[in-house]
């Protein structure tokens, strides 16, 4: 808690001396809330492709019921410290229909790998059309990001045999020695192999989703823009953000995620060409409406599934 302490108020330190507060505000006055409509609407669309993604990776759950969870999923993941806001998706899937927390757990990091594959091809993508950003990356960098793409998608489909074997193996040595420990490995190896089967029969599915997804969230970052007047092309939009969507998963990130979110939009979008003042309003004006409509969704999520349990519970 004292790290996110530190970065947020670092950042918000260094976003204020680095950029006068005259221009920020001025970018803001030309706020238009007509555009919160079409903020909200793509917002929630990347709730429902999570949602698809996760039932098309086995999880036994309606697709209503898995939005719910992928709201309270995200907005614990903006609040919880050193990214312990993933564990609510396993815990809260194991609570709803007795899915292994293994099995939680290793999907969740699944489709981050997915997820973390369409930044980097939509990344590459959209360079050809920033000829700025392209030479500012340089062709290191640009590799880079290249490189990782199969490593990605090997590691999305490797994970799962490679964990479950691991876990196999360890649980033959510590039989003996120790059989709770052992019975427990033999559980998280049969969990990995399910999943192993279900991720590659469900590959295609999934990738179709998290393309759905970013699309949809790429929408909102492009609302966001035109929220303060800015229009800018798809290209732009996903160079400028790319930056912001990295520090979205550092595993030590700001209270809330401000700072390394607002920090990264900022970076980004000036990389791109945008003033100063009007990358950090318009960062701002981001990050502060994902994060309202992360908490009314799961807010609204929380109490809808209550009341599904409360409901099974007592038929009456």
């Amino acid at each position: 808690m004292l790290a996110a302490v530190v970065i947020t108020g670092g950042l918000a330190a260094l976003i204020v001396l680095a950029v006068p507060s005259r221009d920020v505000a001025a970018a803001l006055e030309g706020f238009d809330p007509l555009w919160l409509a079409p903020m909200l609407a793509s917002y929630f669309a990347t709730y429902v492709c999570r949602a698809a993604r996760f039932r098309g990776l086995g999880v036994p759950l309606s697709l209503a019921t898995l939005s719910g969870v992928s709201a309270i999923h995200q907005f614990m993941n903006r609040i919880m410290p050193l990214r312990t806001g993933e564990l609510a998706f396993p815990v809260l899937v194991r609570r709803l229909c007795g899915t292994n927390l293994v099995e939680g757990l290793t999907l969740v990091l699944l489709v981050h790998l997915l997820d973390l594959a369409a930044v980097a091809l939509a990344f590459l993508a959209a360079l050809l059309a920033v000829p700025g950003a392209r030479s500012a990356i340089g062709p290191v960098g640009t590799a880079l990001v290249a490189a990782s793409l199969p490593a990605l998608l090997v590691g999305y489909l490797v994970l799962p045999s490679l964990g479950s074997r691991v876990a196999g193996r360890l649980a033959l040595r510590l039989r003996d020695r120790r059989p709770r420990w052992a019975e427990r490995l033999e559980h998280a190896a049969t969990a990995l192999a399910s999943v192993r089967t279900v991720s590659r029969r469900a590959f295609v599915a999934a990738v179709v989703w998290t393309a759905l997804q970013w699309l949809a969230t790429f929408a909102f970052f492009w609302a966001s823009l035109a929220a303060v007047g800015l229009s800018l092309g798809p290209a732009d939009v996903i160079v400028g953000s790319s930056a912001a969507i990295v520090a979205g998963v550092a595993p030590v990130a700001g209270i809330g995620s401000f700072g390394t979110l607002e920090g990264g939009w900022a970076a980004g979008f000036v990389l791109v060409g945008l003033p100063a003042g009007a990358a950090v309003a318009s960062a701002l004006v981001m990050s502060g409406t994902s994060f309202g409509f992360a908490l009314v969704l799961a807010g609204i999520a929380w109490i809808w599934l209550s009341r599904r349990r409360s409901s099974a519970r007592d038929p009456r």
